[in-house]
């Protein structure tokens, strides 16, 4: 095996944060790859598991937080310290991991949180165990009266989730539920038996006996980027990042892979892994890994004593910039965008005032038809007269309303040239505008080119929005607003809630007409669970999953204020998409099914 002095050289092309594109020149010529080199694989799930168990047994659970949506942090003690343990089922970087970074948590804790504290809180952590070595992990804790309990975590993109299962395999809480719509193969929900996710038909790494690996090895490919695909595609948990890991390893010799093979897994069987946090030759953030790689310069990796202090190095340094990456680009987009509205306006404009400069042939029609009034017959559709203002003394031919006498038809074109002179100064003061909204745009771009944080986006964002540029999506607000709200003649009330629109009905016909015929699909719905209450709606604009968690909360108080639990010191309210709700046939006003739902409870304010 080549040592870390040894690896290829390395031309790196493309830093963003969660996906990395490179190549590789070695004696064997390029090799081209693009993944993530910050991959929580199964390498590096294995290195926690591994951590787990070694800092957190015989723990006890003291408390559970739900910090975002889809985010989880679990307080065990043990060892005489507390330790924070971190589950996300973030599509973009699910992970679990120990962590120091202290979030701030919502004053109201979410249903999965609550359930999660009642059942789990206090219990013993018994172990964590990898499931055949892919991206699952069971969390196992001994409950009250010894009850086994079970924390199931996938990591597996968007499909990722965290469940807490009892001893009969049925769900007791999901962070993320999966319904009949979702997954024909399985449902996550409360009260369903937990189905694993299904399996791929590959061969388990890490327990293969080692006769039967050689032979299985022997039809590898010979060619490194091939091998590192077959790697990937023959074993569970090898990803593209550590196939081409093994691949390079072996130094373009296929033989010597079983020898890399076996040495790579002993040492995870072992867990004689070496953390490391990688950067690039100028210091930024590239990812972190459970060994050091021959991808990389060893200058550029910094090994640390777990691999719990590189993911939170990692995710608490490179997530935040990729956050902010995305919001500056995002608005850079958006100002370009109104820069290249306002130039085709302005051509628009600059268009219709050319062909206003015209005007004057209109008023000098309507003297023509006045000066030759006698030429004109009755009804005529057209005349050729002869044109006074021609220099050459020649004719022009005009067009007539042939239900209009000659005088009437003098006075339309004398109209139109007052009308062209009116709407020319009208346009011209309307370029003017147009003209200094394009230049605000021209400066907000040059500023947000060169934000450095996200806090410099969101003040430029506000300032925006105080300057009283119109961008477009305030353009179109305030063209429905003159229409008039939708729902007029409804007792429908609407309330702002940081920039979210929500309406709630206040009787049973707003409710009914709020729900069949104001809601879009992806509205988030809101009903006071098994109560009567109000119907409350927050349009999400297509965008359910961006209605921030404060936004929500605010729609389930509301209901929660709308309804015959207003008194109560907790309420469950109830929010779906719109979507998955439907009135039954023949039902009264108000009435609704509805399924894929989540709970918030809610506290409601006198």
């Amino acid at each position: 095996m080549r040592s870390i002095q040894q690896l290829p050289n390395f031309i790196y092309f493309d830093a963003r944060p969660r996906k990395v594109a490179y190549h590789l020149l070695h004696p064997h010529g390029w090799l081209w790859y693009n993944h993530s080199i910050m991959n929580y694989d199964s390498i590096v799930m294995a290195a926690v598991a591994d951590e787990l168990n070694r800092r957190l047994a015989n723990g006890r659970v003291d408390e559970v937080h739900q910090p975002a949506e889809l985010d989880c942090v679990i307080t065990i003690r043990a060892g005489g310290a507390n330790h924070m343990l971190l589950i996300s089922a973030d599509a973009d970087s699910p992970r679990v991991y120990l962590t120091s970074a202290k979030r701030p948590n919502p004053q109201i804790p979410p249903s999965f949180t609550m359930l999660m504290r009642k059942h789990l809180k206090g219990a013993r952590f018994v172990n964590a165990l990898q499931i055949d070595f892919d991206r699952i992990l069971h969390l196992n804790f001994s409950a009250h009266n010894d009850e086994p309990l079970k924390l199931i975590v996938e990591i597996m993109g968007k499909h990722s989730g965290a469940m807490l299962v009892n001893s009969d395999n049925k769900i007791i809480c999901t962070i993320k539920s999966v319904g009949k719509s979702k997954s024909r193969y399985r449902e996550v929900l409360p009260g369903k038996e937990y189905v694993a996710p299904p399996t791929q038909g590959k061969r388990n790494p890490a327990n293969i006996n080692r006769d039967k690996a050689n032979a299985l090895l022997a039809e590898s490919p010979a060619d490194e980027n091939e091998m590192s695909k077959w790697l990937t595609k023959t074993f569970t948990g090898i990803s593209p990042f550590f196939g081409c890991e093994l691949a390079v390893r072996c130094g373009g010799d296929p033989a010597r892979l079983p020898d890399v093979f076996h040495d790579a897994f002993d040492a995870v069987k072992q867990g004689a892994f070496k953390p490391v946090f990688i950067t690039d030759d100028h210091g930024q953030t590239l990812g972190f890994y459970a060994f050091p790689t021959v991808q990389q310069p060893s200058a550029n990796q910094h090994e640390r004593p777990s691999i719990s202090a590189v993911a939170d190095m990692f995710y608490t340094s490179a997530l935040p910039k990729a956050a902010f990456a995305e919001a500056k680009e995002d608005l850079i987009r958006r100002l370009r965008k109104e820069l290249e509205s306002r130039t085709e306006m302005m051509a628009q404009i600059e268009k219709k005032i050319a062909e206003c400069a015209k005007a004057e042939r209109f008023k000098q029609i309507g003297e023509l038809i006045l000066s030759q009034t006698a030429a004109i017959p009755p009804k005529a559709e057209s005349v050729e007269l002869t044109d006074y203002y021609d220099p050459e003394g020649g004719s022009v031919t005009i067009a007539l309303d042939y239900t209009l006498s000659a005088a009437e038809n003098a006075k339309a074109y004398f109209r139109k040239y007052q009308k062209a002179l009116t709407g020319a100064v009208a346009m011209r003061e309307r370029l003017v505008e147009i003209e200094a909204e394009k230049q605000k745009l021209s400066d907000a771009l040059a500023a947000a080119e060169s934000v450095t944080s996200r806090e410099q986006v969101d003040e430029l964002t506000q300032s925006l929005g105080k300057s009283g540029l119109k961008m477009r999506k305030q353009e179109e607000s305030s063209a429905e607003k003159k229409k008039g709200p939708e729902w007029e003649g409804f007792r429908i009330q609407r309330v702002d809630a940081n920039g979210w629109e929500i309406l709630i009905g206040l009787n049973s016909t707003s409710n009914d007409y709020l729900l069949t015929r104001v809601a879009k699909p992806s509205d988030l719905w809101f009903h006071v669970k098994a109560a009567s209450s109000s119907h409350v709606l927050i349009r999400t604009n297509a965008k359910p999953d961006a209605v921030p968690r404060q936004v929500l909360e605010r729609a389930a108080e509301l209901a929660a204020k709308h309804s015959d639990q207003k008194h109560s010191s907790l309420v469950p309210v109830d929010y779906t998409q719109r979507r998955y709700v439907r009135k039954p046939r023949g039902a009264a006003p108000g009435k609704a099914l509805y399924q894929n739902e989540k709970t918030i409870y809610i506290t409601p304010s006198p």
